[in-house]
């Protein structure tokens, strides 16, 4: 007698138990229904999760499960295994480190269309990853081109064309003298990578002088002039050709050496053109002469009858004798705080036997604050024109008329700063 042996299952084992009971034959599960263990995404089974933890993974790797059916354990379900890594805050190759490498990783970045890099300040950035994000870093571009002797456009000049840049307003002179007066800011040019050079043009202020400006940049003009003395040297020519000017010269000055107006007024003497004026050297004796050192407008009329009496017929040296009135070859005392004057009357071209040029007198006559005016026929105002500042009001024509000689030379006299004028 056969004996049958009866486990008592649930009925939803009785498919996977107990099979073909025809045959007297049991059928061995895979596994236990219902239970889960853990595997990964290569397919690799762990232990049964119900008795075992579940082990860490780094980063965002993790375990999936497995599950057993009657037909045996399901696919891994939730595995997430090591990919590349990329820069997004994850560890996403599970080795611990968050954003070690990233594809972009050393990339070179920030290039600018037409830009050569390299030169100048351009250089390209480097892709870094901050933050769970990519960035350029380093990157330098071209920018507008400033004084600093670097390249900013990547041109591969330095410091040209500098809009609104290339130079700067500068002034040195002392705080409220600009715009005052003759003072005047200047430009400073960027050079050598800055605006340190010169500044160029400004005008700051300078001593007064007797021009009718401000010079020294005080609100004031020609300040100081109305009160002091003044030395005018008269050069006249004695060749005798021009003894009818001379007269009328004598005539027509002779009331305004009474006048208040040369009150404060020295007067110095010189000739040119006369023909015993002394031996012939050195040169300054051989056609000229100083007549008197300065003296009063009341003692100066005798000195100017005398020289009426000289031989005439040299040659008139009237380039070089007001140098030589000026730079003391012939000892006039001036008056260093006086206004300097020189007077010179001829009738003959501009001429020297020193090789020296009108050019040269107005130069030192400028720099030593001396005034020249000159009495020259109207065919000679040329070759004269550049001892008097190019200046045609310091230049007059002789007359053997006493009263227009009178106002020529009253006009020099109210002109000057010591006048009033």
């Amino acid at each position: 007698m056969k004996r049958y042996v009866f486990l008592l299952l649930p009925l939803f084992y009785l498919n996977g138990l107990v099979a073909c009971l025809d045959d007297e034959e049991l059928v061995k599960l895979e596994c236990v229904p219902g239970h889960q263990q853990l595997c990964d995404e290569e397919g690799d089974d762990y232990p049964d999760a119900r008795i075992h933890p579940k082990p860490v993974r780094s980063g965002q790797c993790s375990y999936g499960l497995r599950t057993c059916t009657l037909q045996g354990w399901s696919e891994c379900v939730g595995a997430l295994g090591p990919e590349e890594e990329v820069c997004d805050g994850i560890d996403n190759d599970c080795d611990g480190t968050i954003d070690n490498t990233f594809p972009e990783q050393q990339q070179l970045c920030g290039f600018i269309e037409g830009v050569d890099y390299g030169v100048g300040i351009c250089v390209p950035g480097v892709m870094v990853c901050d933050n769970g994000a990519t960035r350029c870093e380093g990157h330098v571009g071209p920018t507008e081109e400033v004084c600093d002797g670097v390249d900013n456009n990547c041109d591969g000049s330095i410091d040209e064309g500098i809009p609104n840049s290339t130079a700067i307003v500068c002034y040195d002179g002392p705080a409220g003298t600009m715009a005052i007066g003759e003072c005047r800011a200047g430009i400073r040019y960027c050079a050598d990578g800055g605006f340190d050079g010169p500044c160029d043009g400004q005008v700051l202020p300078a001593p007064e002088l007797c021009d009718n400006k401000d010079n020294n940049c005080d609100g004031q003009v020609d300040e100081g002039f109305d009160t002091r003395g003044v030395d005018i040297v008269f050069v006249i020519d004695v060749s005798g050709s021009f003894s009818d000017e001379i007269d009328s010269m004598i005539e027509g000055i002779t009331p305004l050496l009474d006048d208040p107006l040369t009150s404060r007024f020295r007067f110095g003497l010189a000739v040119i053109g006369g023909s015993d004026l002394g031996h012939f050297e050195p040169i300054f004796n051989r056609y000229s002469q100083k007549i008197t050192d300065f003296v009063p407008a009341d003692e100066f009329l005798q000195h100017l009858q005398f020289i009426q009496s000289l031989d005439d017929g040299g040659i008139e040296p009237s380039i070089d004798v007001p140098m030589w009135c000026m730079n003391g070859i012939y000892e006039f005392s001036w008056d260093i705080a006086g206004q300097k004057v020189i007077i010179l009357m001829t009738d003959e071209v501009a001429q020297s036997v020193d090789n020296q040029n009108v050019q040269q007198v107005n130069n030192y006559a400028v720099q030593n604050g001396f005034e020249v005016f000159v009495f020259a026929l109207p065919e000679h105002h040329a070759s004269f024109i550049g001892m008097v500042r190019e200046e045609q009001d310091r230049l007059f024509t002789p007359a053997v008329n006493s009263e227009t000689v009178f106002l020529q030379i009253k006009r020099i006299f109210e002109n000057l700063c010591a006048s009033g004028g």
